[in-house]
């Protein structure tokens, strides 16, 4: 019969107590805001039990491995085809939700919430490995008693989950440009924002409405690099559909001439945003447009730019 390295007890509170902390850490990245996801219901608990079994593959990994079972790497393996098979559904359902919004998120904002799921998913794992990893030196080495152990592997699991959540931190568009409110008018039919030209605005009961309920604002990038950023037009898109989430638009489906768009000013590189929303309060959308994520698609526009500034 097989000796194995480590006591039945020990190994029992370790992949508790481990379990137990992947899924918190997990749970500690979960937002809670409508302007992040998961939002739903059903999301918490796709992503609760999916750490939960993340979890026990982290807690129970290092005692596989210090009794030579090195079949139970495959679980990693699988983990791994689990965590990208969760991102891909995520994808497809926001494709699918995308294409009934009056604004939709874009192709880019899509991707960067699916990328973001899988990467979330593997706090449970990394943080449990190091916790029961932590647990069991600790019992061994040191001879530490059940809550000393737990604490170790408490503060452990913390600095990981810390550390993930620092690194999947995305930087907003108020770092690295600043957005004031704008001024819509009119050129004879050419809507303008400040001095960039958006559109042409044939309906003049549509002008009408652009004057009295609509609100606009210039985002101006604080470098020449952060422009090519803010000038993606997935960033864009990413910043409009946030506008629409907390502010709604003052639109049906069938009213093609009220636009959702932004332009480009050339000559200033600044980008502009005119918008009618249900709640008009042009301060909090400036607050809105300052707080959207900067999307990994837009950061690899901007290279080129920064070399040329």
């Amino acid at each position: 019969m097989k000796e194995h390295l480590l006591r039945e007890d020990l190994f029992r509170h370790s992949f508790i107590v481990a379990s137990i902390l992947g899924i918190l850490c997990r749970a500690f990245v979960l937002r809670i805001t409508d302007k992040q996801y998961p939002t739903r219901p059903q999301d918490y608990l796709e992503q609760l039990i999916t750490s939960a079994l993340a979890s026990s593959l982290g807690a129970i990994a290092l005692p596989a491995l210090m009794d030579k079972e090195f079949a139970a790497l495959t679980f990693f393996a699988v983990a791994i085809q689990q965590f990208q098979g969760l991102a891909e559904q995520e994808r497809i359902t926001l494709e699918n939700i995308d294409n009934d919004e009056i604004v939709k998120k874009g192709s880019a904002y899509v991707e960067e919430i699916a990328s973001t799921y899988e990467a979330r998913s593997y706090i449970s794992l990394l943080s449990s490995l190091v916790a029961s990893g932590l647990f069991i030196l600790f019992s061994k080495k040191f001879d530490f008693r059940f809550v000393g152990c737990t604490i170790v592997a408490t503060i452990g699991a913390c600095i990981v989950g810390i550390l993930i959540r620092r690194y999947l931190r995305r930087d907003s568009v108020g770092d690295i440009a600043d957005i004031y409110p704008a001024k819509i008018h009119f050129d004879d039919s050419i809507l303008k924002v400040n001095d960039a030209i958006v559109t042409n605005i044939g309906l003049e009961d549509t002008r009408k409405r652009y004057l009295e309920e609509g609100i606009a604002i210039e985002i101006v990038p604080k470098s020449i690099g952060d422009f090519g950023i803010i000038s993606d037009i997935g960033q864009r898109q990413a910043i409009i559909h946030n506008i629409f989430i907390h502010m709604g638009v003052n639109k049906d489906v069938d009213e093609k001439d009220i636009l959702t768009i932004s332009k480009m000013d050339l000559n200033k590189h600044t980008v502009v945003i005119p918008f009618i929303p249900i709640m008009k309060d042009i301060n909090t959308m400036v607050k809105i447009a300052k707080s959207t994520p900067i999307i990994e698609n837009a950061k690899s526009k901007n290279s080129d730019y920064k070399k040329n500034a």
